[in-house]
Formats: C-alpha cells, structure tokens, sequence
C-alpha cells in the first residue's frame, strides 16, 4: 500500500506521518490555479513551500506539485504564459519537488518536453477511463495515473488497465461525489476559474451544493458514492492497484492525520463520513444528518465483484438503497437541513442571490 496524501503545510504534520505507508504527498503554493478554490487551501508562500519540500525529502517523502487546473483560458499558448510555464516549473525542479499532477494534455506534452527529470501524474479530472486513455497518457509520458473515482467498483476495467498500462496506477479512495456525476465536468471546469470568480466577488460552488441536496433527498446516494473503505484496499491489491489518494487539501491537520491513519490501519470505527470529503463539509450548512457507521458496511463490497454494470442505472437493482435504509442512521433536524439546502438551491437557480460584483 501507498498513500497520496494532501500535504498539510505544519512542522508537526510530517512527524504525524512518520510511522505511515505514505508514497507522496501532494499540494500547492498559495493561489495557484488548481482544482480547489483558493479561498478553502493553505497559503504557503513560494519560500514555504521550498522549505517544506525539503523537509519532506529529508524524511524521504517525496513531493507532487499540484498545477491540474482544466483550463486556463488558453492563456499557456501565449508568450506571457509559456514565460509563467517555464518559470514556474524550472522553480519546482530546482526546489526539489518530485513530479507535478496535471490534468491539461498541452501542459502534460510542454512538462515532459521541457523538464524531462520532473515525474507526471495525471489528475484525475483528465478522467481516465478507459485502457486507451490510460495507454494514450502513458505514451505522453505519465509514471503516475490517478483514476477517476466513478471506475473505483468497476472491477473489469480496473484489472484491464493493471494489465495493459506500466504506470503506477492511484485509486481515489474517499470522495462522496455522485457516481457517474452529471455535473462533474461542470464542476472541474467552475473550480478551474475559481480564481477569476473571487477576484469579482462571484464565486458560488454551485455543483457542491446540488450534489448535496441529491445526498439529502435520497440517501443511497451516499451508498452509490464510489469510495473505497480502508478496510476494502486489499481488494484492488489482490490485482496490483497499490496506491490509493487522499482528498482533503482543504481539512486541517487533524481530519487528514485521522484519514490517513485509517486508511493505513485498514480500519475505521466511527462513521464513514468522517474520512469522506463531500458528506460533513459544506459552509455554512454543517455535518450530513445522514451517518454512515463505517463498520455497518462489511461485505458491502461484495456484490460489485461479482456483479457490476452500475453505467446501466439500477434499473430494478436496488442493493445501495436497501443497504442505505437498513444501516444508515437519520438524526433529528434532517429535514430542516434538507429545507434549508432546498431554500439555498431555489434562490440560485432563480437568480434571486446577489454576489459582490452585482452590488
């Protein structure tokens, strides 16, 4: 087992991990365009970060930099943004960072090019899929793929992609996102521009807040979110898939140690939603109302194993909603929360909200 773990930019956070399974962190310095608003990230200045990258290799931990951003308005096809290229990544490789995740194909090809000593890991918001995009990524030269969460309980496929491609291959393990989300692209592609909207004052993380309106309304959502329990990693072991990502770029110290000691003791007995981004975060709103006791949920894996099409719709199949109603634990105030998500939703939706830019 190898952990990806989001670096939490604190002098105690690497003594946390010392004991722990851990193949790389991962993170970025303050405001660079990525997949999290900058508003939810550490801040770390570019002498910070050096110095923790340092730190890091000095307990042989080694560094991925975070530049897996979808879009940047095709300004890396101008002078002014190769200039911001070729700075930025000739920085990274003199601090010492490992590799840097990527998502965009051109700054993949540029990466490989350019800084060939610099290892690629593909982001999963490039949503490998598929044996021929797994292999077409390969070719570009990625070491590293991280997988897109929607294929974790597509048994067939992952063990096709073990086979075909030599890349190290990483399972995102512990986000609640909707399976198959139909809004994800979406999603990327908002966050992406997440820097422009909060210089303007008009950033609103929409999609989260749809998502979790969708969890609300129908609790097997929560059990049709693809993530993997630490008690489930020997599983994808069993057919060579040994690196599993860490989400929580934006958690303190506290979650992502939590986390991460879990996924390394393959076992976690407090609710699931304690180590799933997406089911307790969303500001100003607080914690699920729906929990999920972790240790209610052996053997729930099983079934995908041995049967799994979920790309269908469940159609008459109805394991996640049975499971969800025999296991999950609803708490008082639930539908107050659910009205006030449902009142949030409407006011956006109708465009009866005002931003900062439309004062």
């Amino acid at each position: 087992m190898k952990l990806v773990v989001p670096a939490v930019f604190q002098e105690p956070f690497l003594a946390d991990l010392a004991d722990l399974p851990v193949g790389h962190l991962y993170g970025a310095m303050g405001g660079e365009a990525g997949l999290r608003a900058h508003q939810w990230l550490p801040q770390p200045k570019a002498e910070e970060l050096a110095a923790y990258v340092e730190r890091a290799r000095a307990c042989e931990i080694p560094f991925f930099y975070c530049l897996n951003v979808a879009c940047l308005g095709n300004r890396e096809f101008t002078a002014e943004g190769q200039r911001w290229l070729v700075e930025r990544l000739g920085w990274l490789e003199e601090a010492g960072v490992e590799g840097v995740v990527l998502s965009n194909p051109y700054l993949i090809a540029f990466t490989r090019r350019r800084f060939p000593r610099l290892k690629i890991a593909v982001s999963t918001a490039a949503a490998i899929d598929s044996v021929d995009k797994a292999q077409f990524f390969e070719r570009q030269g990625a070491s590293v793929l991280y997988l897109p969460e929607f294929i974790n309980r597509d048994f067939p496929l992952l063990q096709q992609i073990r086979k075909r491609v030599r890349a190290e291959l990483v399972l995102l393990a512990n986000v609640g996102c909707l399976l198959h989300c139909p809004i994800r692209q979406y999603h990327i592609n908002l966050v992406s521009h997440s820097g422009e909207s909060l210089e303007l004052g008009t950033y609103v993380d929409y999609p989260l807040m749809w998502c979790t309106q969708e969890k609300v309304r129908d609790g097997g959502q929560m059990l049709k979110s693809p993530w993997i329990r630490p008690e489930d990693l020997a599983v994808y072991e069993e057919f060579g898939i040994e690196g599993f990502k860490l989400g929580g770029r934006e958690m303190d110290r506290q979650w992502v140690v939590r986390a991460a000691r879990a996924f390394a003791a393959r076992r976690y007995d407090g609710d699931l939603n304690d180590l799933i981004l997406g089911f307790d975060h969303l500001v100003p709103y607080g914690r699920m109302p729906v929990r999920i006791p972790n240790q209610a949920l052996g053997g729930f894996i099983e079934f995908f194993r041995k049967k799994h099409d979920c790309r269908m719709g469940c159609r008459d199949c109805r394991y996640c909603d049975d499971y969800a109603r025999a296991r999950s634990q609803v708490e008082p105030g639930a539908e107050r929360f659910a009205a006030r998500m449902n009142k949030a939703i409407a006011r956006f939706e109708s465009g009866a909200f005002r931003t900062l830019s439309g004062r």
